[in-house]
């Protein structure tokens, strides 16, 4: 394994770059096909009538089956391989936002959202493991603040589109362009996106020699006689049963339950917030200017977090964003009549949640041992989602119950303080130790 520890010490090669850069698009992609539903909703609603707790039921599908494909498809990265796992992944979302196009009732659609959710859900959890084997040591704070971009630039890009097609072509246009932009990232990552040589390293495929010479010739690496000797402590790995073991059975609980406190305020916000301004003034066209500005803002949070990580340790930056995008939840409810000054805190909300979800990925890797680097985050990200799916759903029962849109949102700040508390208890447990060491030994002594 000398030869990953190397290339992750050293500069990172064209190779390297150009993987990463294809990561990042295929982030992109996925943030405009998670976004393209909530800009839908206001003339998707009118269209067919829906009310609030069936179009909370249907911007919530999308996130089932981004948990189910977190959970279930991730895995098998370990076993056909990154690259083949990105490929799956993305021809189910290119199915799903096809069939999208031509749904004939809410039910269908609902569906197809899944269909599509389940390519995305694998996807995210994979590249993450992808990126973090493709990044040196010293960018990966800053590559993964760029990676999170990715998925802000495209839920932006997705409201740009949706803004003047909807009025003039109806909703099914933004799934049509959804689906053309998916097909032609399928083609760029059948010819450009490599396979982890860390896998090819670790698994040993057929072929493993041959092909992981392959890589390091583009890299301009000398080429190995013979596979590396794997180390011993990697043989007893078990997977989940690792995380659920002993003392780490607290710490990946207190994880999941973080990350899934901070993505269900986010993706409340992400779903919600169009139809909800739209619904306040009257105006679906803010409603998609409402959209637009918090995923700006998301990508300067993101870049902002790149540029801070290299100064400042990523765990004291997601802490302090979780709780300021606490503060701003409530700024934001507390405002969310008064359009202009909306819009403006609208912004920085975009700014703390990007930035918290940044955080999240940037912490992650130092979380989980390379053996159980897939797993680990499979399920951090599936579980998340889990609970993420219950956020719109719930805000559309509070809708219909009689809540006031900017009571909810200043109800959202509890599970951001939730998130920070749980991760501060993490890193308390830990004393500064990564999570990795403590698998090891509890490994040891199961």
């Amino acid at each position: 394994m000398d030869i990953l520890k190397d290339l992750r010490s050293s500069p990172m090669s064209r190779l390297q770059v150009r993987a990463v850069a294809v990561a990042i698009a295929l982030m992109l992609i996925d943030g405009m096909d998670v976004a393209v539903a909530a800009y839908a909703a206001p003339a998707l609603s009118k269209a067919w009538s829906l009310d609030p707790v069936t179009l909370g039921f249907l911007l919530s599908s999308g996130l089932v089956g981004m948990a189910a494909g977190s959970l279930i498809l991730t895995p098998f990265s370990d076993r056909i391989g990154r690259r083949r796992m990105m490929l799956l992944a993305l021809m189910l979302v290119c199915t799903g936002m096809v069939l999208s196009v031509f749904a004939g009732d809410v039910v269908q659609l609902m569906a197809y959202r899944v269909l599509a959710g389940l390519g995305i859900g694998g996807m995210i959890a994979n590249l993450n493991v992808f990126v973090s084997e493709y990044s040196s040591d010293k960018r990966r704070g800053s590559i993964f603040g760029l990676f999170t971009s990715g998925f802000a630039i495209g839920a932006t890009l997705g409201g740009f589109i949706a803004g003047p097609l909807i009025p003039h072509f109806g909703w099914r246009s933004v799934f049509a362009v959804g689906a053309a932009a998916s097909i032609i990232m399928l083609a760029v990552t059948w010819r450009f996106l490599p396979e982890s040589l860390e896998y090819l390293v670790s698994k040993r495929p057929p072929n493993a020699l041959a092909r992981i010479n392959a890589l390091l010739l583009q890299m301009h690496r000398t080429p190995l006689d013979a596979l590396p000797e794997l180390p011993q402590g990697q043989q007893v790995q078990r997977g989940i049963k690792d995380l659920l073991a002993g003392r780490m059975a607290i710490q990946s609980l207190l994880l999941w339950t973080g990350y899934g406190m901070m993505i269900a305020a986010y993706y409340f916000a992400s779903t919600w917030t169009p139809k909800l301004i739209a619904t306040s003034s009257g105006d679906d066209g803010l409603g998609v200017t409402m959209g637009l500005v918090v995923n700006f803002g998301g990508i300067i949070g993101c870049f902002i977090f790149s540029i801070l990580a290299v100064f400042l340790r990523s765990r004291h930056l997601l802490l302090g964003s979780l709780l300021v995008s606490a503060l701003i939840y409530v700024l934001f409810g507390m405002t969310f009549n008064q359009t202009s000054l909306a819009i403006a805190i609208g912004a920085v909300l975009g700014v703390v949640t990007s930035a918290n979800v940044a955080g999240f990925y940037a912490t992650t890797p130092t979380l989980f041992p390379a053996a159980l680097r897939g797993t680990g985050i499979g399920w951090m990200v599936g579980i998340g989602r889990l609970v993420s799916i219950v956020s719109p759903i719930a805000v559309g029962y509070l809708l219909a119950g009689g809540w006031k849109a900017e009571d909810v949102f200043i109800l959202f700040g509890i599970p951001l303080v939730l998130s920070a508390l749980a991760m501060a208890t993490i890193w308390s447990l830990t004393s500064g130790k990564p999570v990795g060491e403590q698998v090891s030994e509890t490994a040891r002594v199961g």
